[in-house]
């Protein structure tokens, strides 16, 4: 939402035709868990779930840990879930607690203990107690990060600590976050980065720029290419690219025309951006790839683990990615077993050892062992309705 870099970070206009085809990579479809109801991934023992436009949240076991009445949701951050009722903000805490009362316009997540909050048309901040530790008074506001964050004043941007002390004078037009000690800003269509101290540490010289990941920044040069810089400003990854995505895990997947590769941190090519339609962030040591609408699993070195065949994959998670065929959905190993067949009309990724799961109408969890959970504590296995043995 308040990331100036947002779009930027999508893939290409092909990718979006590769994902608007593929449908793994289309909007999930809602699943109906007793009664058209949807729920999230498990977070801290707690998934959000959805029913008849209310939300509600239940534990591992299917029990609800708060009643279903909420307008809205965000997941858990640091122990608390926003949730709006009345349509105003408050949050709950994993057992369902109402922590903090109901009186904000809008809301984020909890990062680094502090929240920014709006009432009427000014942010300010509150910490996990509801207390209000920046008064609301700024136009817009960024979450906290290492210790900092940017707040909006008078249409700029600048930059306070968590008492409130202005570090940077509001004067920019667009800002990231602090990632690994640098913010990204821009005054005026060029961009550069600031440290901690305000101190314009590289010039604003580039045409658009990201946040630094892993010591690396992406950077569009003059040229109109993108390459990746280090904190010195010295171009490490040749401005060569017309798309790259943030370096992961040592790695960044690059699109020059119509054809993806991937560059290590030092820049060397691994995979040569000529064979793959798309190449998917490397996920626990593994890559999706995709060629004619097909994908498959390359590991780090660019060998492919998983044959390019599944209508569907998603990256890794917990040791397994999800894959689909034919409408049909399970899920694969590093090794490239299908380790739980597809069997699931739907299937998302395992999240604290569970994957949410549909078949048959009935919609629940499986873990990594195959054994499914669904609500009122009973399971299908392969079409039979059974009892849950834990």
């Amino acid at each position: 939402m308040k990331s100036f870099t947002q779009n930027n970070l999508k893939k290409s206009l092909l990718l979006g035709v590769v994902l608007l085809t593929s449908q793994g990579f289309a909007q999930e479809a809602k699943m109906n868990w007793a009664s058209n109801a949807t729920f999230n991934d498990y977070q801290s023992g707690i998934s959000r779930v959805e029913k008849n436009e209310k939300i509600n949240f239940v534990n591992r076991k299917g029990n609800e840990v708060s009643p279903i009445k909420y307008e809205n949701a965000y997941d858990l951050s640091e122990g608390l879930a926003a949730v709006q009722k009345n349509s105003k903000w408050g949050f709950v805490d994993k057992n369902g607690k109402e922590t903090i009362g109901f009186k904000f316009d809008e809301v984020q997540n909890f990062s680094q203990s502090m929240a920014a909050v709006k009432i009427g048309e000014k942010w300010g901040f509150i910490d996990k107690k509801g207390k209000e530790k920046i008064v609301v008074q700024y136009e817009d506001a960024l979450s906290f990060s290492e210790g900092l964050t940017f707040v909006k004043k008078n249409n700029k941007w600048g930059v306070i600590d968590n008492q409130n002390r202005f570090i940077v004078s509001p004067q920019f037009n667009k800002a990231e976050n602090f990632s690994e000690g640098l913010a990204c800003v821009a005054i005026e269509g060029k961009y550069g980065f600031i440290d901690k101290k305000g101190v314009q540490v590289i010039p604003m010289h580039y045409k658009s720029a990201r946040s630094f990941s892993e010591g690396r920044a992406a950077v569009k040069t003059d040229k109109k290419k993108w390459g990746f810089i280090d904190k010195n400003d010295a171009l490490i990854v040749s401005d060569m690219f017309d798309e790259v995505d943030n370096f992961t895990e040592g790695l960044s997947a690059v699109r020059n025309h119509r054809k993806w590769g991937v560059v290590d941190i030092a820049g060397n090519m691994v995979i040569p951006p000529s064979k793959y339609d798309f190449i998917d962030g490397l996920s626990e040591g593994m890559m999706v790839v995709c060629i004619n609408n097909k994908f498959g699993i390359v590991d780090n070195s660019g060998k492919e683990i998983v044959a390019v065949k599944y209508d569907n994959i998603w990256g890794f998670s917990e040791g397994v990615a999800r894959v689909g065929a034919n409408n049909k959905y399970g899920f694969v190993d590093k090794s490239g077993e299908e380790v739980i067949p597809l069997i699931y009309d739907n299937a998302y990724s395992f999240s604290e050892g569970m994957a949410r799961i549909s078949i048959f109408g009935k919609n629940g969890f499986v873990n990594k062992k195959g054994k499914e959970v669904f609500q009122e504590n009973q399971i299908f296995s392969k079409g039979e309705l059974t009892r849950v043995n834990k």
